[in-house]
């Protein structure tokens, strides 16, 4: 129970620490948004920003990264219905229908509407289709070894194996 207690702080530490952007929440009976095809014209740079992210699976991918945090606090690396669990509430309370925006508005103030045109035209090739869904199958392989080097970094600090910097602690 003292370990659970543990890696529950850990884990509102973390999504605390981690992701200052999510000061204020979404709705959360916001539907998940879903690709949809483009009918018409993009005329805007942010909906040029919105759908490029869509076609990336950015805001997927985004919310998948919250293994890691489980990872960290559970260690073993199984998908369980406790660690399934503990992975959508995270993306729910601190996913990316909290972020979205932010990444919009980056994308919207990096990126003429020229570039952003050019980058959605290039997520829409079935090569870039098939390097992504090899990052995202990468990423769930390693999970087993991810959430054993993971658990055992944090066991380390805990343990002080792992030393933090002096200068670090003024």
């Amino acid at each position: 129970m003292k370990n659970l207690k543990h890696s529950l702080m850990l884990i509102a530490w973390i999504s605390w620490m981690a992701f200052p952007a999510i000061a204020t929440y979404a709705d959360n009976n916001q539907d998940e948004r879903s690709p949809s095809p483009i009918t018409t014209l993009l005329n805007s740079k942010r909906q040029l920003a919105r759908e490029l992210l869509v076609e990336l699976g950015i805001g997927k991918q985004y919310d998948l990264y919250f293994w890691n945090s489980v990872d960290i606090a559970y260690g073993t690396g199984t998908r369980t219905k406790f660690s399934e669990w503990l992975q959508q509430t995270l993306a729910r309370v601190a996913g990316w229908k909290h972020v979205e925006s932010q990444y919009v508005s980056r994308l919207e103030a990096n990126f003429s509407e020229v570039e952003l045109q050019e980058l959605l035209e290039l997520s829409k090739r079935p090569l870039m289709k098939k390097l992504l869904r090899a990052e995202i199958q990468a990423y769930e392989e390693t999970a087993e070894k991810r959430a054993r080097l993971l658990y055992r970094a944090w066991d380390d600090y805990n343990s002080g194996k792992i030393k933090i910097p002096s200068n670090l602690m003024k």
